[in-house]
């Protein structure tokens, strides 16, 4: 009697509910389910940690994601079956007040779409096609600009992408450069990268474990340097920029993806970020200070059920 009692207090919460009702379609994991629900990822954790500790929900692991499902009745105790073969058959048919549903489709879809390419399910937060997009065209759309003399359409840019994590955009940017350096101060997700690269067989690229404020790069050997989702990490985001300066030749461009401001704290602990978002003046001020002209940023609209805005800027050394 007593894991009844405690199932119907779980059950008495509505976000347990639309939890129970997602899963029960389909495995999601805590991205998903943050991005469908629209709440911080702490507190569906914590909700996912209560149902878990009833042994309501089921765990399965891939790759670097935990996918909860419900639960098999067999696993349950024997007191709980018949609650729990009722439950199943109504979560079938309760109603969709916050349209959770709709976004579970648009959720699944980009699961399909992202099975090559740049993957919609990045584990930073903000990371998207239609931002990498963005920020490719502010490197091909100020090719005028530039001092020194390349083509950016002529593959012979030679890049290096400073926090590349597990390589997603690496190799995107590996299909329009002559050479791109991926580096990151994680070996173990650096290995991950390494996979993906040999699996798509690009011989243009190479990886190197470093931090990204103290590289082995020579001076002015390089001709762009991305910084994606990686400043949010460093302790001092001015020294990548002095450092990005460094390694860039006269007429190099420094581009920029990143977390708007925000007050999503839960990034702190679970992604190890050390800053929540930045301003886009304190970006610009950094890139001035470093000694980067021609800077600019703007800000992306909040795309639909998207928790974190992003900032776009780029800067040429002079």
């Amino acid at each position: 009697m007593s894991s009844i009692a405690q199932v119907l207090r779980l059950l008495g919460d509505e976000t347990r509910l639309r939890i129970l009702i997602l899963v029960s379609h389909t495995a999601l994991n805590v991205s998903e389910l943050t991005t469908i629900l629209g709440m911080a990822q702490s507190g569906i954790s914590r909700h996912l940690s209560h149902l878990r500790k009833m042994k309501l929900l089921q765990e399965r692991k891939e790759g670097i994601w935990t996918f909860y499902q419900l639960a098999q009745k067999e696993s349950l105790d024997s007191e709980l079956h018949l609650l729990w073969s009722y439950l199943q058959e109504q979560l079938a048919s309760m109603k969709d007040p916050n349209n959770d549903r709709v976004r579970l489709h648009e959720v699944l879809r980009q699961r399909e779409i992202s099975g090559g390419g740049l993957n919609e399910r990045l584990l930073e937060p903000g990371q998207s096609w239609f931002a990498w997009s963005c920020l490719l065209g502010k490197l091909l759309g100020h090719n005028g600009e530039r001092k020194s003399g390349f083509d950016s359409g002529s593959s012979e840019l030679e890049i290096i992408d400073l926090g590349c994590g597990d390589g997603t955009l690496t190799v995107e940017m590996a299909k329009f450069a002559k050479m791109v350096i991926g580096v990151d101060y994680n070996p173990e997700i650096l290995a991950s990268a390494r996979q993906r690269i040999d699996r798509l067989g690009l011989k243009n690229v190479s990886l190197i474990a470093e931090n990204v404020s103290q590289l082995s790069i020579p001076d002015e050997s390089l001709d762009v340097v991305f910084f994606s989702q990686s400043l949010h990490h460093l302790e001092d985001p001015q020294s990548g920029f002095i450092e990005a300066s460094r390694i860039l030749r006269p007429g190099g461009q420094v581009l920029v993806m990143e977390l708007a401001t925000h007050s999503e704290e839960w990034v702190l602990e679970k992604l190890g970020h050390k800053w929540l978002g930045f301003e886009k003046e304190t970006l610009l001020n950094f890139m001035q200070t470093a000694g980067f002209s021609n800077h600019q940023s703007e800000i992306l609209p909040l795309r639909r059920e998207e928790l974190f805005q992003i900032i776009l800027a780029a800067g040429s050394k002079s």
